[in-house]
């Protein structure tokens, strides 16, 4: 049987939705999502994974595929999906590179992009990286700090907490790259607002009909917040870092379950005024641009009011 070629890829931004957006995909029959969901290919193909901050030994440099035939692999063959894909946000990030590749693979991809309040987005990938217990650093702001050194010291990308989210670079390129047509956008405030009827809307434009059983709510999956337990923390943060405890774990429970221990460690945070205040106007001109990009799309939608209200302040100020 020849090889089946990706169809799309929900390639970002990072901490926006996209693991509960791609497992809610992942319901449809004539949709296909590779395992891992985040294999990486098209920001990272044809190098040698070597990221150097804690933990990416035993996670992002041990599950990235750069290899074009082991990617391939990652694929079904036993079934004729309507839609195969991945879910990788470093697509979105390396832009520059996954870009020709993407083009290479197959001309015809779609990607599916999901953006998400950069200052919000920026805090939820700090709080993650806390809650696996790679973060040592308990205040945001000393974080975000460090960021320029971590980044020449070649952390990967879910470090680079207030780079991930500017925007605009690479959408403007998908734009020119892609076309009107392959590039969708949809927002994390949708898929909180209304899951069920953000996926139908994806579907509609991966070429798939939409299944009427009702998809539920959002997964919540990976989800950030700051440890209920410092006891019950270091357990969990003990298993992530021993690969042979890690091993077991996997092989004796089921991924909801691992993610429901996770939910119920954590409680909700939300960022303090001193970072919104001290951040959010960094992003307004990106924003700006984002929104520029967004009127050009003929499936252009309403946007939240973070986005709008950014741009208009980036407007005043020209």
């Amino acid at each position: 049987m020849r090889q089946p070629l990706p169809t799309f890829l929900v390639a970002g931004a990072a901490r926006s939705g996209t693991t509960g957006l791609v497992e809610g995909l992942r319901k449809h029959p004539d949709v296909f999502v590779t395992h891992p969901k985040e294999p990486h290919y098209f920001a990272l193909h044809g190098t040698e994974v070597n990221f150097c901050g804690p933990g990416d030994d035993h996670t992002i440099n041990r599950v990235a595929v750069t290899d074009l035939d082991d990617y391939f692999a990652l694929y079904s063959t036993s079934h004729s999906y309507k839609a195969r894909g991945d879910g990788s946000v470093s697509t979105m990030y390396y832009y520059q590179r996954a870009l020709p590749e993407i083009l290479r693979v197959n001309p015809e991809m779609r990607l599916v992009i999901l953006l998400r309040e950069p200052v919000a987005r920026a805090y939820s990938s700090f709080q993650y990286m806390r809650a696996r217990g790679f973060e040592p650093m308990d205040d945001f702001l000393e974080a975000l700090a460090a960021e320029p050194a971590r980044r020449r010291a070649g952390y990967h990308h879910l470090w680079h907490y207030t780079k991930m989210s500017f925007y605009a670079d690479s959408l403007t390129a998908m734009h020119e790259a892609l076309g009107d047509a392959r590039l969708g956008v949809w927002f994390h405030d949708e898929l909180e607002y209304d899951f069920t009827g953000t996926i139908a809307e994806v579907l509609r434009f991966l070429g798939v009909a939409h299944v009427t059983e009702r998809q539920g709510s959002i997964p919540r999956v990976n989800i950030s917040g700051d440890p209920r337990s410092k006891v019950f923390q270091r357990t969990i943060w003990r298993a992530t870092g021993n690969d042979a405890m890690r091993r077991a774990v996997k092989l004796l429970t089921t991924y909801r379950f691992r993610e429901r221990v996770r939910r119920l460690a954590l409680r909700p945070s939300a960022v303090s005024a001193e970072a919104l205040e001290n951040l959010r106007p960094v992003f307004d001109d990106d924003l700006g641009r984002v929104l520029a990009v967004l009127e050009r799309l003929p499936n252009r939608r309403s946007v939240p009011g973070w986005l709008a209200s950014a741009a208009l302040r980036s407007g005043l100020r020209e």
